[in-house]
């Protein structure tokens, strides 16, 4: 079997060959450049009569194998290639989810049959006999905000389908379709996301003076693109971490070299509670050597942020 990484096979990304009954390991540590953080792979696998025969146009080889694999640093993955899953015997799968899916035999732990990306129309599956199985579309997904690969499981066996292998070169071959109700799954995926910061974004009106922003006055924040203090007239966002609940945080605008420190209060005068995953605009304005010359605007956002663009398909 010829071994693919990518969604479409292509001379360029051929990791290598197994033989059968054999056992073959890839390192891809230095052939990907967030290995440390950890990320993903699809795979596919090509018999290597088909791929031969298709060597000029490798999108008309049949596919037998297919999978996605998590990697990272201290991490292992491994897949096994089921000679029940290759054959002359097929059904086609589609995908109408925003979600890639691995595809497991009889139960949501079962064997892995297959992986089947977002959106993916009449995915040609393959089996050794004509023997009926239930299909579990088990929901595989990437979290840009905390690098984690995470699946969501099927509850009801009325989110799977029975399927019939048919012959593969026949036109009884039949087609299927998942998931049941694609809305309920990116509901469900939404809902478990959850920012680990508050988003405070500040805005200095105070002339001809950059200012340090703190908590408590001595802790120093840099901004999201790294700059260490707030220009005159300059407006940046900063990264706190808080509480889904919220939690009071003392953030403090500093000045002439932090002699002048000026507390950020809420519309009641009082230390601000942060909430993570929500927007906070802060404006500081005034002039002098005291406190008292010096206002402070505080507003925050009516709703979280959707968090749904952190969400990568696998």
């Amino acid at each position: 079997m010829v071994i693919f990484q990518g969604q479409t096979p292509q001379a360029s990304n051929i990791m290598g060959g197994v033989k059968a009954l054999t056992t073959r390991v890839f390192d891809v540590s230095d052939d990907v450049d967030d290995f440390t953080v950890g990320g993903f792979l699809v795979l596919r696998g090509i018999p290597l009569d088909e791929y031969n025969a298709n060597k000029t146009s490798l999108s008309k080889a049949k596919i037998e194998y297919s999978a996605m694999a998590t990697y990272g640093q201290g991490k292992k993955y491994r897949t096994e290639i089921n000679s029940a899953y290759t054959g002359d015997y097929g059904y086609r799968v589609t995908n109408l989810g925003r979600i890639g899916m691995e595809l497991r035999k009889d139960s949501p732990d079962g064997e892995k049959i297959g992986y089947l990306p977002s959106l993916a129309s009449n995915m040609l599956l393959y089996a050794d006999t004509t023997e009926g199985f239930a299909i579990y579309p088990v929901f595989v997904y990437y979290n840009k905000s905390t690098s984690q690969v995470t699946t969501l499981k099927p509850t009801s066996q009325f989110e799977t389908v029975s399927v019939s292998p048919r012959p593969a070169a026949g036109s009884e071959i039949q087609a299927y379709t998942l998931p049941a109700d694609t809305g309920a799954t990116w509901d469900s995926i939404k809902a478990s996301l959850s920012s680990p910061v508050a988003y405070v974004t500040i805005t200095n009106s105070v002339a001809n003076q950059s200012g340090r922003v703190t908590l408590s006055g001595t802790n120093r924040l840099n901004s999201q693109n790294g700059y260490d203090s707030i220009g005159s007239g300059e407006t940046l966002t900063y990264e706190i971490k808080s509480t889904d609940a919220g939690s009071p945080q003392a953030v403090v605008v500093t000045y002439y070299n932090q002699a002048l420190q000026i507390p950020i209060v809420d519309e009641d005068g009082k230390t601000p509670t942060l909430k993570n995953g929500y927007d906070y605009t802060i404006s500081v304005s005034g002039s002098g050597q005291t406190a008292e010359g010096y206002s402070v605007t505080f507003k925050e956002s009516a709703e979280a942020r959707d968090l749904s663009g952190q969400i990568e398909s696998l």
